[in-house]
């Protein structure tokens, strides 16, 4: 399982001073284990069952901005609780100890833990997947934002239908999908995936 722990404490959220609601928000559509909701202040938590959803909750907590997140992968307590406030087990510790580390990290606010040691070395990988997916999200400007947007609602849309829904040039569609990274971050997508999913799998039950 994955918690996912995000906080918006001084350092990553000065121009947001309640980021949650709109995190809440953003989060509301995504197929969650337990859905995400606000803890205490400007934090809230989350729990996934997948690695695809936990993926595309970090996605969106990275497309948001002004939260550090903290990801624990391991096991969690059962039956799950009627609120993930209300959770447990080695991946809600292991989320609370990334999300400190995330919270001194000055370029992209992002940790993971595994809550299996044995699978340490993975966990670094992912981490590492995950914050240059993470750098290339936060460098984009406000139109590469919002045709990369657009793709990930409708990712078989042809650069002619995005422009007509966006109101832009065809031209200035294919401009920001070279210069957005959307190509090479979305290729990584899979091998983050796939790290995340074997930390899950064999961590100890």
């Amino acid at each position: 399982m994955f918690v996912l722990s995000f906080s918006g404490r001084a350092g990553h959220g000065r121009d947001l001073p309640d980021p949650v609601p709109a995190l809440l928000a953003s989060l509301a559509d995504l197929d969650l284990a337990l859905p995400a909701e606000r803890t205490a202040g400007p934090e809230a938590l989350a729990l996934a069952g997948r690695a695809e959803a936990a993926l595309e909750a970090v996605l969106c907590a990275l497309e948001h901005g002004g939260v550090a997140i903290g990801v624990g992968v391991g096991t969690v307590g059962h039956p799950l609780p009627g609120s993930v406030r209300e959770l447990s087990g080695p991946a809600v510790d292991s989320a609370a100890a990334a999300l400190r580390a995330a919270s001194t990290t000055s370029q992209v606010p992002l940790a993971l833990r595994a809550a299996d040691g044995r699978q340490r070395a993975t966990a670094e990988d992912a981490q590492a997947v995950l914050r240059l997916l993470g750098w290339m999200v936060r460098t984009r400007n406000r139109g590469q934002w919002r045709v990369v947007q657009a793709l990930r609602e409708d990712p078989t849309a042809t650069q002619a239908q995005l422009a007509e829904r966006l109101g832009v040039t065809q031209q200035t569609v294919s401009r920001a999908v070279k210069t957005s990274g959307w190509r090479e971050e979305s290729a990584a997508h899979p091998l983050a995936v796939r790290l995340l999913s074997m930390i899950d799998l064999t961590s100890v039950r």
